[in-house]
């Protein structure tokens, strides 16, 4: 008859727990996906029937055997932040140490992974900047509209517009201007807020932003 594997949110099953089923419950679970060495840890500690030396034991034989490897648990930890969350490395680097992986390790994953982590950043900021632009676009092209307006009115001479409103004109149309260029400000707020968020660097954000929107300011 086939075993049944372990149930490990059984706690009242603790005291029948031995440290070799132990070992290849945390085995199996490591073959699904990696583990670090903290998170095997913790759970190996959740059982009041185990000591420490022979948790120390377990963990010290599944390093041995390759089931538990700290680098490796970095740099696929990386990769699914970055491919299925898309976090950048900052928001990566903060969940590598809630994981006990050491600054070293957790930096050279993250390095590995920059081209990952320039395309994802390209992308997530393609995608909020359209939508983005259709909220921005609305108004700008409102304030475009009235700016027209008010200078066809300079512009025709059968219109005869009085030095004071000419003046007047002048500044509502300056004040429209202002307000156009102010949308590729809010854009980059926007964006840059958007991508701190998600846990990307100030620095690669505004390298970024500044090729991308550059036709932007020059339209506004």
């Amino acid at each position: 008859m086939r075993k049944k594997a372990i149930d490990f949110s059984q706690k009242e099953s603790d005291s029948l727990i031995s440290a070799d089923s132990a070992k290849a419950h945390i085995m199996a679970a490591c073959s699904r996906r990696e583990m670090s060495e903290k998170q095997v840890h913790e759970k190996l500690c959740a059982f009041a029937s185990f000591s420490q030396k022979q948790v120390s034991d377990i963990i010290e034989q599944l390093k041995k055997d390759k089931y538990i490897d700290n680098a490796r648990f970095a740099t696929a930890f990386t990769r699914d932040k970055l491919r299925f969350l898309h976090w950048g490395p900052d928001k990566i680097l903060r969940g590598l140490k809630d994981a006990g992986i050491e600054d070293a390790i957790a930096e050279e994953a993250i390095a590995a992974e920059e081209e990952l982590a320039n395309k994802v950043l390209s992308e997530i900021l393609e995608k909020k900047k359209a939508e983005i632009s259709k909220k921005i676009s609305r108004k700008t092209e409102q304030y475009k509209e009235q700016a027209e307006v008010l200078s066809n009115r300079l512009s025709n001479k059968e219109d005869n517009v009085s030095p004071k409103e000419r003046a007047a004109i002048y500044r509502k149309i300056y004040a429209l201007g202002a307000k156009i260029r102010s949308a590729s400000v809010q854009m980059r707020a926007e964006l840059t807020a958007y991508a701190v968020r998600k846990g990307f660097n100030i620095r690669h954000i505004s390298a970024y932003l500044s090729e991308r929107l550059q036709d932007m300011d020059n339209n506004y």
